[in-house]
């Protein structure tokens, strides 16, 4: 959506203000997360935001993370019962050799699990969706595991990763 410059002595109407006033969340990512021999998806300790009922987002998230290449990871998303979401994780496909290789665009659900590859160096995913909560408010979490569990490896999910929540409707 467009930004909106308002002109000397012009209105600013409830409708525009609704429409073209920036109403987005952020939360940068403080400190590494790591799991470590466990394909059983847990919560991300920062990856989080408030969300309200009634109210539609689009989702951006930007998540630097390190996988082993054997062992891939896993991402997910938790949020109020009453949402939905869809959305594409745009990480590397499974059985990547690097972090330049096939970028996986797959149509996720709220309640669907991505595998991204691991390179078992430092990659990025950048998800992008349209999250639209009914009647409950709640909280919008990403979720994160191995793919195939490992002893003695480990993924991470790295400090500056971000996830930011722009409210398109009052």
């Amino acid at each position: 959506m467009a930004f909106k410059t308002w002109g000397f002595d012009e209105v600013g109407w409830a409708a525009d203000l609704n429409r073209f006033w920036v109403q987005g969340l952020h939360v940068f990512k403080p400190a590494d997360e790591t799991v470590t021999n466990s394909a059983t998806l847990q919560n991300d300790d920062h990856l989080l935001l408030p969300v309200l009922a009634s109210t539609d987002y689009w989702m951006e998230c930007f998540v630097i993370y390190n996988a082993p290449t054997a062992n891939d990871m896993q991402l997910a998303w938790t949020g109020p019962a009453s949402a939905t979401m869809e959305w594409s994780n745009n990480g590397l496909a499974l059985g990547a050799t690097s972090s330049v290789d096939r970028i996986s665009r797959t149509a996720l659900g709220i309640g669907s699990t991505a595998t991204i590859g691991g390179t078992g160096a430092d990659a990025v995913c950048a998800m992008k969706g349209l999250l639209r909560v009914a009647g409950t408010a709640g909280t919008l979490q990403l979720r994160f595991a191995q793919n195939t569990a490992g002893a003695g490896t480990t993924c991470v999910v790295k400090t500056g990763s971000m996830l930011m929540l722009t409210r398109l409707k009052a």
